[in-house]
């Protein structure tokens, strides 16, 4: 017995100091973090797809005890550039950037490219990045986000001629240019389909309201579908088709997955979005903390979401 009472205690020993190494490892994990200094520039916080992407990117650094500071640019190119400037001042290990636009950012980041700051792109790409050292860019297939939407369109009018009047997002994006394209070369294969006419919507519902609203008074009865860069811009040529007694003729597709286009699709009149996945602050920390630990990571980091029509809307949660 008495062998046994020490073989026993031997063995709660040996496990208190395991367990003692296992949180010493933890805490020297995390102290390690929180000396890692990460920034991160965000184009902007004011819809619910960047606001879902500054809450998950800044949980997920948090989680992973890194220390972070981050700036808004509030789509103002100038003032992400100033904010890239400020950001440096910390001397961080890693440098994150949501651009506001794909051209004017070329300047500032060859500045931190002569540092030993590594750059990560976020939800957009720049100009010229092959001439800037960039260690990985996280997004979503935009290219392919177009391309359903065209899809989408011709399932609707199943051979029969369609005119579409195209939405486009905000003026000097990438995400609003790769989905144009994908968008255009897609609707190419179906020859039913053209695009009749383009405005801006600029990510914006009541812009967005508005030009549809102008087009459709100037150009009554030209377009059979609206193609809107985002839910955003959709939400508003809904809007603009339920004043003039058009919701339900019209449709209209987009990209996004926010909440409140699960209700217009709920309420008819909207044929369906394309989810662009917000969620990119997990794959940002772990790509990280690969990098910190040598390991080799991938450039292109791709997410790939959802499409949602009415026949699978209870699927939908949305953002």
């Amino acid at each position: 017995m008495k062998k046994w009472g020490l073989a026993i205690i031997g063995i709660i020993l040996a496990g208190m100091t395991v367990c003692g190494v296992l949180g010493k490892y933890e805490k020297t994990k995390a102290e390690d973090h929180e000396n890692v200094q990460i920034t991160v520039s965000f184009c902007n916080i004011k819809n619910p797809r960047t606001t879902a992407i500054w809450k998950d990117v800044l949980e997920n650094l948090d989680l992973a005890h890194f220390t972070v500071e981050w700036r808004d640019a509030d789509s103002d190119m100038e003032k992400q550039q100033t904010d890239i400037r400020e950001l440096m001042e910390y001397s961080p290990e890693y440098l994150v950037v949501m651009p506001v636009k794909t051209i004017g950012l070329e300047e500032e980041l060859r500045k931190v490219s002569e540092t030993d700051t590594r750059i990560i792109l976020l939800d957009r790409s720049i100009a010229g990045s092959n001439e800037i050292p960039i260690l990985a860019e996280i997004r979503t297939d935009q290219h392919w986000e177009g391309e359903v939407c065209a899809n989408l369109l011709n399932q609707y009018f199943a051979g029969r001629e369609g005119q579409i009047l195209e939405l486009r997002g905000e003026s000097g994006s990438s995400i609003s240019r790769e989905h144009s394209t994908g968008f255009r070369n897609q609707l190419r294969e179906y020859e039913n389909l053209e695009i009749k006419g383009s405005i801006e919507g600029n990510g914006d519902r009541g812009i967005a309201r508005n030009n549809v609203m102008n087009y459709l008074l100037n150009s009554p009865g030209s377009i059979d579908a609206i193609f809107a860069d985002t839910d955003e811009d959709g939400i508003g040529a809904v809007s603009a088709l339920e004043e003039l007694g058009l919701r339900g003729q019209i449709p209209v597709v987009s990209i996004n997955g926010i909440k409140d286009i699960k209700t217009a699709i709920q309420a008819g009149g909207y044929l369906g979005t394309i989810e662009a996945v917000p969620y990119m602050g997990k794959i940002l920390s772990e790509l990280i903390q690969k990098d910190m630990q040598g390991t080799e990571i991938s450039y292109e980091n791709i997410l790939h979401g959802s499409i949602f029509t009415k026949e699978n809307l209870d699927e939908m949660q949305g953002y």
